[in-house]
């Protein structure tokens, strides 16, 4: 061994994983994976060749020692170490194969070099380590941005040292980079700086400019763990402390509060600022454990206690309503009805996705009622918030259009970055439910720069979501997949499991209309994980998401039963069921052969709409009553049907899917029309099979064929999608027309 491997010690950081060459280990999301000696010796060889190909004799040699063995000892060794990585299937990792010639490391590496004197403990000492912030690269050629490159670690670094996680001086970060990009000047094999310390974490920061708006990138690693956001607002200082703070949430909780015997006043204490810190960031879920340490002490206040039982309400918990009864009862003695209102509000929310709606209306309503009582109160915007939610996922969307109007006038009178886009993601969930909100009504101009400066949070995740479903009912499917990504990547970073459902359902139901089957299996293969299969509804998304799979692949029975069993849990929960899913699941009957379960579909939302009137829910009624006639042969009957749905269904995202059945039915009737009808589609046309079928169709016009019954008359020559065709049954009989209207549900 050189004398440089025994003063050194070398660490290999790539993706989720660690090598430590002097304890031999690989580390997997910082959980130690087992690993045979053979294995370790290869993989560490290709990490020092730098992405250099090694040939299989030139491993024999270094690796193995000799020739005297097998080359498919090679290959066993890499299927072990690709096992140890993590990487399953025919997913290659980092680990490249070079056809004919060896084998590459692909991956990005970092490589850390620690002194031995900082290595002496195996762990470091208790509390937050030591930060070391580089200085921010990008683009900065600009005269007035010049001070960033090094300006941005002192704005960091004192935020840090505000939230107690100490830091390396900006001038020592300084030099040990430049030693580090050009290298030592005496030819030192390594930097000899303090600041190479076991575990410290390094902070790296991307700053790019576009107009008068910054976007700032930080990644850091801790305990081999990735973490980073990329935020973005209008100086970056503002986006430096932004980022600094978020480390500081992070470092904080990774490094635990240890509560001491005696000491829970002074624990709850410091947990208390560090909670609000993650609130404010929306990035409270990181916080449960603490949270839940906290709950465990009797000294733990009513605010802690109002941050854990909604997130147990987020998440499903068992124990939610035990927890909240528990925080009504101190409540009571603290004679501090807010919080006992606030209570109620989180069990209203876990009833609600326990299909009990009319005990979670009654509470919610209580709630609210408890809250306004104590107004004016830090809770009272975000109860009157979580009250709307609670309503209009219930059906009661008018009432919860009334308690928004409220809630936004109470947030504009101090409005955050978080609570703007609570009020905007609320908004865009009832407008969704055609709440008919105007925009003259709130904080709306500020909602983008506050989530943006959000960054990748699930808040952000929401309203991309829901973003992404007006630029779907524009016909702007691009808009649509770049806020769909950006919504994945943020609920995946930061998001609740909740989050991270929704914007896969919503993914999954654009990449099938897109007849995307790699796509919707990734999306179904994403809610195996345990944390996503916990949460209230996510067996229906699951089924809903493979009947859309199944129907791809044309089995529409198939697809039908699994439709029918996800909606008995999804139908009239909001933004959950929205109308083009009954309307989906009224098509596949069809598609199915099945007219009965048609028309109980049928009269479900007919009933629906009685109950509760929406010109939507009448839309979707008349189009499935349109459907349902087609079907039977009735054409112009259907086609009357569905001139009135489209009228009502005007601006919304069931408007562009009716659109298609209108515009077959007028063929079939011989109106004769054009592709010009088709323009308020947009790209639903070109982005789905039913949109390219029914163009083909108007550009190859047989409805004279039609109108003549002339026999035989086959609608699906034109394009090879859908066969939908148009034939005279026994010769001289009625005309007999497809299953179901060609129609991108």
């Amino acid at each position: 061994m050189t004398e440089k491997h025994r003063i050194w010690r070398e660490e290999y950081h790539f993706a989720n994983c660690v090598i430590r060459c002097d304890t031999r280990e690989l580390l997997r999301d910082g959980i130690a994976q087992k690993i045979e000696r053979r294995s370790f010796d290869l993989i560490l060889y290709l990490l020092q060749l730098e992405g250099r190909v090694a040939s299989k004799d030139e491993l024999l040699e270094h690796v193995w020692g000799n020739h005297f063995v097998s080359e498919s000892v090679i290959a066993q060794s890499i299927m072990k170490v690709r096992k140890a990585l993590g990487i399953t299937g025919k997913e290659p990792g980092p680990i490249k194969t070079v056809h004919r010639v060896g084998y590459r490391f692909a991956s990005e590496v970092r490589k850390a070099i620690h002194s031995p004197a900082s290595s002496s403990g195996s762990r470091r000492q208790p509390g937050p380590p030591r930060i070391l912030w580089l200085p921010t690269e990008g683009t900065l050629d600009r005269p007035d941005l010049s001070w960033v490159r090094y300006g941005l670690i002192s704005v960091a670094t004192h935020i840090l040292h505000g939230h107690g996680v100490p830091t390396v001086l900006a001038s020592e970060a300084i030099r040990w980079h430049e030693s580090s990009v050009e290298g030592p000047a005496d030819g030192a094999s390594a930097p000899t700086l303090a600041v190479l310390e076991v575990g410290m974490p390094v902070v790296h920061s991307h700053l790019t400019t576009s107009g008068d708006q910054y976007s700032l990138q930080w990644r850091m690693q801790l305990d081999g763990v990735e973490h980073g956001n990329r935020i973005e607002g209008a100086a970056p200082a503002d986006l430096a402390l932004r980022a600094a703070r978020e480390v500081a949430l992070v470092v904080r909780l990774q490094a635990g509060l240890q509560p001491t015997h005696g000491q829970a006043a002074r624990f709850v204490e410091e947990a208390l600022p560090l909670i609000e810190l993650a609130l404010t960031l929306d990035q409270v879920d990181k916080a449960f454990p603490l949270l839940a340490a906290c709950t465990d002490m009797a000294a733990c206040p009513l605010p802690i206690w109002a941050e854990f039982v909604l997130l147990l309400a987020q998440r499903g918990d068992d124990n939610t309503l035990a927890c909240t009864e528990r925080v009504i009862e101190q409540a009571r003695l603290a004679q501090d009805c807010a919080h006992e209102g606030w209570a109620r509000l989180c069990s209203a929310h876990h009833l609600l996705y326990r299909h009990r709606c009319a005990e979670a209306v009654e509470l919610a309503m209580a709630g609210v009622a408890l809250v306004r009582h104590a107004a004016p109160h830090a809770l009272h915007a975000r109860a009157l918030l979580l009250a709307t939610h609670v309503l209009a996922t219930a059906g009661k969307v008018t009432e919860a259009a009334v308690l928004w109007r409220e809630a936004a006038a109470v947030v504009s009178q101090h409005a955050t970055h978080d609570m703007v886009c609570r009020v905007h993601l609320l908004r865009c969930e009832l407008d969704h439910m055609e709440a008919g909100l105007s925009s003259a009504h709130g904080p709306r101009g500020p909602v983008p720069d506050a989530s943006r400066w959000l960054g990748l949070s699930p808040l952000t995740a929401s309203i991309q979501a829901m973003h992404s479903l007006q630029s779907c009912a524009r016909g702007d499917f691009e808009s649509c997949r770049r806020e769909l990504d950006h919504a994945l990547q943020a609920a995946d970073n930061g998001g609740t499991a909740p989050v991270r459902l929704f914007v896969q359902l919503q993914r999954g139901n654009f990449l099938a209309r897109c007849g995307d089957h790699a796509g919707l299996q990734e999306c179904i293969r994403a809610l195996e994980e345990p944390a996503l299969r916990a949460t209230p509804l996510a067996h229906a998304v699951a089924r809903w998401l493979r009947a859309r799979q199944y129907h791809l692949a044309g089995d529409a029975a198939q697809a039908l039963t699994l439709a029918e069993a996800a909606m008995e849990e999804l139908a009239d929960l909001g933004i959950w069921c929205a109308e083009d899913q009954w309307l989906y699941v009224a098509q596949l009957a069809l598609v199915a052969g099945n007219r009965r379960s048609a028309r109980q579909w049928l009269q479900r939302l007919q009933t629906r709409h009685e109950h509760r009137p929406l010109q939507s829910r009448q839309a979707t009624a008349l189009a499935v009553e349109g459907m349902i006639e087609y079907a039977e042969g009735n054409a112009s009957k259907a086609l009357t049907l569905f001139e009135q749905a489209c009228r009502l269904a005007r601006g919304t995202l069931l408007c562009n899917i009716l659109l298609f059945g209108l515009t077959w039915l007028a063929l079939i009737d011989g109106r004769n029309p054009s592709p010009a009808q088709l323009l308020p589609a947009g790209q639903w046309v070109e982005g789905t099979r039913e949109g390219r079928h029914v163009r083909a169709m108007l550009h190859n016009k047989p409805y004279w064929a039609i109108s003549r019954r002339e026999h035989p008359v086959l609608l699906g020559t034109a394009a090879e999608l859908l066969p939908h065709r148009v034939a005279d049954v026994g010769g001289s009989g009625p005309s007999c027309y497809a299953h179901h209207l060609p129609m991108p549900v």
